[in-house]
């Protein structure tokens, strides 16, 4: 699973280098609105909700018997499938409203609107394939198997940049290249699946059963993990929804800036929390309080000494790594786009810290068995976000939305930031959902840090300014070009090097544990390798 997700994100940066230097601007704005919105269906109502809810399910009749689980699967996949015919077939005829509703600036703009809707009708059979492979990971996982899950999404990054470069080699609107690769991608990624459901018994079969207790079990425990799910995507959809009226290029340097901070989030902040939980549970359900302690503050360091650098590294380095891997083709990724996407992603690296806090303390909160906490602080960054973001993007036009919205939106406008100010906002937000999080689980179960480890905090924060220091003299010293070369990528190499080489001798010096702790990571990691 590592591995799979490991080629998963490099492929997908691989993806976005290939779709910003062959496309222009407003061409993938068009394909980003439309691949999100049956993306986020496939969030809120695939492996984000169905998978999670049917691997309990499954799990339990597969006690039972082979065959009683299979029938489960049977009944369940054959829904999926109709659902999501029903679905795709809804938002191909309704792709027109469905972009004037989620991206309502593109009337500004002649052409983007349809464009987006030709992109959205090639979309959207995606999420029937989402459906089917979501009730595919479920089984499998919970039969043992997590490779072949794991590893499709790596197929979605090679379609799309394989159509990428033959839509412009062939075709005369080259970005709907991208719209026929997720289609293909969707159908790669199902049947990539189908040999490992066979070998264990579980091919695929009709079985039209809605009074099944299973498929009214999960649909009960789906429920609450759809509303969880939205509140991130509403966020999400507020952010490309405001973007679309401020001319070609926002939705897609926001797109490509949170792409990157994906990065240590998804290999640092939502590995080490999704590892804490467990551990986290059977500490309170045995009572070991003391054991509990020690263990959320090893995680809340560890999480700590990889979030901050990493933050640091973002903001500091945002423009020479935009122009290194980005800036290949200056006619669509030219220098004005390294500066608006590099922009963002400086705001963006702010709200790393405050998500990775919000994970380890929401993990808290969920092994107690209360999940309203952290539901209620994501609902309380998502009003954040919604406020921040009117206040700092500036006045929006006429046109297009109510003229009372316009006009109460134009009176609390206090900054003219642009797309930028969707970037502040977001990280505003971030930082109000942590306040609200770790004030409430330290106020119903008490500070899980001790004064020792405290220390050892300011130890990793003394560590993070010699890093500041390290990369402020290296670009003194040997600026980075903010061109799109070899030299340009070893020097930011190098200085990648000397900022992490200045951070581990820091924490070194400084006598941190966490610098151990990191260490043993890496030996868990060779030794499992080996």
């Amino acid at each position: 699973m590592a591995g799979a997700t490991l080629a998963s994100r490099v492929l997908g940066l691989a993806r976005d280098v290939v779709v910003a230097n062959l496309f222009a601007a407003a061409a993938t704005d068009a394909f980003f609105v439309a691949f999100m919105i049956p993306n986020l269906l496939r969030r809120l109502v695939g492996e984000g909700s169905l998978t999670v809810s049917f691997v309990p399910v499954f799990s339990s009749w597969l006690q039972r018997s082979r065959e009683a689980a299979r029938q489960v699967f049977g009944a369940v996949w054959t829904l999926g499938f109709v659902v999501g015919l029903v679905i795709a077939l809804a938002g191909i005829l309704l792709a027109d409203p469905l972009v004037s509703l989620f991206a309502p600036g593109f009337q500004l703009e002649e052409g983007k609107s349809e464009l987006a809707a030709s992109l959205l009708r090639l979309c959207f059979p995606y999420i029937l394939a989402m459906i089917l492979l979501s009730v595919a990971m479920g089984a499998l996982n919970s039969l043992g198997h997590f490779l072949a899950p794991a590893i499709a999404p790596v197929a979605l990054n090679v379609c799309l940049i394989a159509a990428a470069f033959a839509g412009v080699a062939f075709l005369g609107s080259p970005i709907l290249a991208l719209g026929v690769a997720v289609i293909v991608a969707g159908i790669v990624q199902v049947m990539m699946q189908l040999p490992a459901l066979r070998a264990r018994g579980m091919a695929p079969r009709v079985v039209w059963n809605l009074r099944h207790p299973a498929v009214r079990s999960i649909g009960v425990l789906m429920l609450p993990a759809v509303l969880g799910a939205s509140v991130f995507q509403l966020n999400l959809l507020l952010s490309r929804f405001l973007a679309s009226f401020l001319g070609d290029g926002a939705i897609s340097y926001l797109y490509y800036a949170s792409r990157l901070l994906e990065l240590p989030l998804g290999i640092f902040v939502f590995a080490l929390g999704t590892a804490s939980l467990p551990t986290f549970s059977r500490q309170i359900s045995a009572g070991d309080r003391p054991g509990l302690q020690r263990t959320f503050s090893t995680t809340l360091g560890t999480l700590l000494a990889l979030a901050l650098p990493s933050s640091i590294g973002l903001a500091m380095l945002c423009e020479p790594i935009f122009a290194v891997f980005f800036g290949l083709n200056s006619e669509t990724f030219g220098l004005a786009a390294v500066e608006a996407s590099s922009a963002a992603l400086f705001y963006y690296a702010f709200g790393l810290v405050p998500i990775a806090l919000t994970r380890i303390y929401t993990n808290l909160c969920i092994a107690h068995e209360n999940t309203a906490t952290g539901a209620r602080g994501a609902v309380f960054g998502l009003v954040v976000n919604a406020a921040a973001s009117l206040v700092l993007i500036g006045p929006l036009p006429a046109g297009p939305l109510p003229d009372w919205f316009t006009t109460v939106q134009q009176r609390m406008v206090v900054a003219d930031l642009g797309f930028v100010g969707l970037a502040v906002a977001n990280t505003i937000a971030a930082t109000a959902n942590c306040a609200y999080v770790v004030w409430s689980a330290r106020r119903l179960y008490g500070s899980q840090v001790r004064r020792a480890d405290l220390v050892g905090l300011l130890k990793v924060v003394g560590g993070a300014g010699v890093l500041i220091a390290v990369l402020h003299l290296a670009d003194a010293i040997l600026p980075i070009p903010l061109e799109a070369s070899l030299a340009s990528l070893a020097t930011l190499a190098l200085h990648l090097f000397l900022g992490v080489a200045g951070y581990g001798m820091a924490l070194h010096l400084l006598g941190s544990s966490q610098l151990q702790l990191l260490r043993d990571l890496l030996r868990r990691r060779g030794l499992s390798d080996r």
